[in-house]
């Protein structure tokens, strides 16, 4: 190892128990490095990102004292050390933070541009990923932009059809490899599209053909909690998308803090 990669290998194993509170650029200004050896880090111990490495020394952490509280006598079994609410809370707070550290400024600010450039927007998603995709979308609406949100495979091939430049669609999938959202993302390249990705990290078609790629936590160190940890990351995510929206365009920023009636997600016409 470097000398900045032994100075984080010492920090995560003397904090292994807080390293799940800290955000990349935190590990970073404690142990005095860039957020970048961080990030390259984390790989070079065969992890994704930083995330993916903290979830799994947190996993590892809740495991040992698991196993230290049953050889003191003090649990029957793991899952009545932590209660359900805490669980739950923590897989959120992972899903929030890691979210944040995967998504630069810089990112975010390139998906609000697009958004703000186009003509139309179009979401795209299927099962869950499809009720964050609505909410972005009804959230859109707000700012006076046609938005297009269908739960219907066929009603979203219709409506990419109809995508030109200057128009933008955005996929949102926790893999990535859905074939009907791959294609969606083909059509609409062909077509000159503006394609903003919301996947995990790992390579997949669907990131692989965007423009304009951002990342979202799939998995949490609850594997039963992990369709909660993916939805939660993926609404943050579009939700800093559009609070940066947002703050790039100021006439917005009074639609985002006044009382609005809900309004219906727009057909494809």
């Amino acid at each position: 190892m470097s000398a900045n990669e032994k100075k984080l290998a010492d920090f995560v194993l003397e904090n292994a128990s807080l390293v799940r509170d800290y955000s990349s650029q935190q590990i970073a200004a404690s142990v005095g490095v860039s957020q970048s050896s961080v990030v390259k880090f984390s790989q070079k111990l065969g992890y994704r990102g930083f995330t993916d490495l903290k979830l799994a020394i947190h996993e590892s952490v809740v495991k040992q004292e698991s196993n230290v509280s049953v050889l003191h006598g003090k649990g029957a079994s793991p899952g009545a050390q932590v209660s359900l609410k805490e669980r739950l809370y923590r897989a959120k707070s992972e899903a929030i933070s890691g979210a944040s550290d995967l998504n630069d400024d810089n990112s975010l600010l390139a998906a609000a541009r697009a958004i703000d450039a186009s003509a139309r927007v179009q979401l795209a998603g299927s099962g869950s990923a499809y009720i964050v995709a609505r909410d972005t979308a009804s959230k859109m609406m707000s700012f006076g932009k046609p938005v297009i949100a269908e739960a219907d495979a066929e009603m979203q091939l219709s409506g990419v059809a109809t995508l030109q430049r200057k128009d933008c669609l955005i996929v949102i999938s926790a893999q990535g490899q859905s074939p009907h959202l791959a294609q969606l993302a083909r059509l609409a390249k062909k077509a000159g599209v503006a394609i903003i990705s919301l996947t995990n990290q790992s390579a997949n078609p669907v990131s692989a053909l965007a423009d304009i790629r951002l990342y979202s936590v799939s998995r949490g160190a609850d594997s039963d909690m992990s369709a909660i940890v993916a939805g939660t990351s993926q609404r943050h995510v579009m939700d800093l998308v559009f609070s940066t929206l947002a703050e790039y365009k100021p006439k917005n920023q009074t639609v985002v803090t006044k009382p609005r009636l809900q309004k219906g997600v727009s057909k494809a016409k």
